[in-house]
């Protein structure tokens, strides 16, 4: 770390602070902890340093030590120094790279698709790289792999090897190694806010002043996108606001908590009715997942015991735990439902808070086996000084706390309401006590955490399909033909969750025995990555067996309203379209003519309007022992093989020759316009007219990188000779010096 960069930019005298002997030992202390870290993390422990110093000097020093250990363990993580993924244009490179790695290292174990490998071998070599990171798509499950795989059964069932093609193709695409980088660096930046000190009370409870204000831009962004696109239906003249939509959706936070309300009090009212009783919990981590401490009355304060966990580790032992809960209450035949709620305390350690239903008989048996479990570890944290222990000890209530539910008290939705509101939105909350301000600034705070972290913030526990229940309430019409479903139907469209439960076969009835299920579908066109897209059609009851239709088909995606000539709307139940209006509503005579000259070459191929949609979305067309399929907006055709393998290499083999000249083809560009982005920032020429005068969008966005990341490499250049002067100037002041000295 730079002294006197940090001297200008704190405005403090550091010779000043620390002027004796024994405070520049200690400054060398921080220094040498300092070193290998990155700049801004370095600059503000330093800082808390500095405070903690002047304080407690020897405190200072373990705090110094303890925290910046953690920072180099959490770095241990990324196989390459931190600023290489710190801007967006650094990830894409390294998004590009590893995605390449992973492809390598496919051809070169199936010689570019000559040599079958099997399929779990394949995929542990393919995904070296993703394992330096600590990245991984969605695997299967390889229990008895060897197994299955010798009596045949991937053979007649092929769903193990499509989830590993599936994971393949997620390892070679750089647009997916992308989003996990974003990812990564996200939750890097926020785990070193936590251990330095920018997340607890007082500073900025529960997320930081940075990922917050990411988090509102991010969501403001996806506001304007709604509001400026439509979904449309052509087939049934139908044209909605697309931002409408998605505020009558469970996304608008109203909307969720309303019916998490109704539910809750739906579950309370079956246990009134059924003779259970109903307990509150909350489970809270033991203190070595908690970097910071809050006192009742004074500041919050750096917890001693805390070995460097972030929220996502938390919650995955808190989810450990409850596995071993629930593992424990099945063999011992307690059946219990209810709802969880996580929220995180405020330096971001998320804990649990759970309403739990049970009968009378088995409620200590319940309250006995949770808190076992919460109480597994670090039991050394809760005990008392030697001789100090009650007869009634209850030590256990920072980690493990009950409160029975007295309905001559209030009830259990009002008691969990509260938690429900501050997690949402903070409506009816007029205090957030935990962040030390209002109900509405603590839930931005609270939804921002868990869209950081990836943390599911409510969950129920037992009673029916909640999907079927939204499913249900969009049929306006009575099922008169159909007892059970249209009880169902009632029942959810009167939002009585209580009727719900009955109908559907009571709180414990298996999933697969519930008398109304979901009606699914699988779409005509895969996913980018080779899978199944599997859509909700509507409802199915075990009565009639027919499915009921819950959803009109034919809607889409568009940035302009029915009658508008050229719309280029959207599936919008594919979800090989992305969501982008950059991508799908560039308008203009050039797509136009694209899309013309398209369908004139299709029409001599033999090929329908219809087809030529699906090769739009990434379908392989088989016309006449011929195979078509859409690349880079080219008709790719090749004769189909007789056998599979062949079919697969014959397109293996034209999409490498293919791939290789549209790489070859993008570097050439990239590097001609790179050259052009140093000529114009060298001469000082006009950026505006250079990229109007580009052919298409997407050169210009590809010149927008090159001369972001030359203005990047011109300013670290700048720098690196900035810091080169300053070290020529400072070793001629030192020689200047010596040899002025008298001897």
């Amino acid at each position: 770390m730079d002294l006197q960069q940090f001297e200008r930019q704190a405005g403090v005298s550091i010779p000043a602070i620390f002027a004796t002997a024994k405070a520049q030992n200690d400054l060398k202390h921080a220094q040498r902890h300092l070193e290998r870290l990155p700049d801004d993390v370095a600059a503000t422990m330093f800082r808390e340093y500095i405070g903690r110093w002047r304080r407690n000097e020897r405190s200072a020093n373990m705090w110094m030590r303890d925290r910046s250990a953690a920072i180099k363990e959490m770095l241990t993580q990324f196989p390459l120094p931190i600023w290489h993924i710190n801007t967006e244009i650094r990830r894409a490179a390294i998004a590009t790279e590893w995605a390449d790695r992973c492809q390598r290292l496919l051809n070169n174990a199936t010689q570019f698709g000559q040599q079958q490998v099997d399929a779990k071998e394949l995929l542990n070599i393919v995904k070296q790289p993703a394992d330096q990171w600590g990245f991984c798509p969605v695997l299967p499950s390889f229990k008895n792999y060897d197994s299955k795989k010798d009596c045949g059964q991937f053979d007649r069932d092929p769903t193990m090897y499509n989830m590993i093609a599936a994971a393949i193709a997620r390892l070679v695409d750089e647009a997916w190694w992308g989003r996990q980088l974003e990812k990564s660096w996200r939750r890097y930046q926020e785990h070193a806010a936590i251990i330095t000190g920018r997340v607890r009370a007082g500073v900025s409870p529960y997320v930081s002043a940075q990922s917050l204000r990411e988090y509102k831009q991010r969501k403001q962004a996806a506001g304007a996108w709604l509001n400026s696109n439509f979904v449309i239906n052509e087939t049934h003249g139908l044209e909605l606001l697309l931002a409408d939509a998605v505020g009558a959706s469970v996304a608008n936070p109203e909307v969720r908590r309303a019916e998490l309300m109704v539910r809750m009090r739906g579950f309370e009212d079956y246990a009134e009715e059924n003779g259970y009783v109903g307990e509150f919990y909350t489970w809270t981590a033991p203190s070595r997942f908690h970097s910071w401490k809050k006192s009742k009355k004074g500041p919050s304060y750096a917890n001693s015991h805390y070995l460097g966990a972030n929220p996502k580790d938390t919650q995955a032992y808190l989810c450990q735990q409850w596995a071993k809960t629930r593992s424990k209450l099945a063999r011992e035949d307690v059946d219990f439902f209810g709802f969880r709620v996580v929220e995180p305390h405020h330096d971001g350690t998320p804990h649990w808070h759970l309403l739990l239903f049970v009968k009378p008989s088995q409620l200590r048996l319940l309250r006995s086996i949770m808190r076992s479990y919460a109480l597994e570890h670090d039991k050394h944290d809760l005990a008392p000084a030697k001789g100090k222990r009650r007869p009634r000890f209850s030590g256990y209530r920072p980690r493990f706390d009950f409160k029975t539910i007295d309905p001559q008290k209030g009830s259990a939705t009002g008691y969990i309401a509260k938690y429900i509101a501050k997690n949402i939105d903070g409506a009816y909350v007029a205090d957030d006590w935990e962040a030390e301000s209002s109900g509405s600034h603590g839930a931005e705070g609270v939804t921002a955490w868990a869209s950081t972290w990836g943390i599911r913030q409510f969950q129920q526990i037992g009673g029916p399909s909640v999907t079927v229940w939204r499913e249900l309430r969009r049929l306006r019409e009575p099922c008169d033909w159909d007892d059970i479903l249209e009880d169902a139907r009632s029942a959810a469209d009167t939002s009585n969750w209580q009727r719900y439960i009955e109908v559907m076969g009571g709180a414990f009835c298996p999933r697969e025995l519930r008398p109304v299920q979901l009606a699914k579908t699988v779409s005509e066109q895969a996913n980018q990555y080779g899978e199944d897209v599997i859509k909700i059609m509507g409802v199915l009851s075990s009565e009639s067996h027919t499915p009921l239709h819950t959803r009109l088909e034919g809607w889409q995606i568009s940035r302009y309203g029915l009658g508008h000539e050229g719309d280029t709307a959207l599936p919008s139940g594919d979800s090989r379209a992305p969501w982008s209006s950059d991508n799908n509503c560039t308008q203009g005579s050039k797509d136009q003519k694209r899309i013309g000259k398209l369908e004139q070459e299709a029409a001599k191929l033999g090929l329908e309007p219809e087809d030529l949609a699906l090769l739009r979305h990434g379908s392989v067309i088989n016309s006449g022992g011929v195979l078509i399929r859409l690349r880079d907006n080219m008709l790719l055709v090749s004769k189909a093989s007789v056998a599979e393998s062949e079919r697969a290499d014959d397109w293996s083999t034209m999409d490498s020759h293919f791939d290789a000249a549209v790489k070859h083809h993008h570097q050439q560009w990239r590097k001609q316009l790179r050259e052009q982005a140093w000529q114009l920032l060298q001469h000082g020429g006009d950026v505006e007219q250079w990229i109007a005068g580009l052919p298409n969008p997407d050169t210009q966005r590809l010149a927008l990188e090159q001369l972001a990341d030359v203005i990047e490499l011109e300013r670290i250049e700048r720098r690196q000779q900035q810091h080169a002067e300053r070290q020529y100037q400072q070793q001629q002041f030192w020689e200047d010096i010596e040899e002025d000295e008298p001897f």
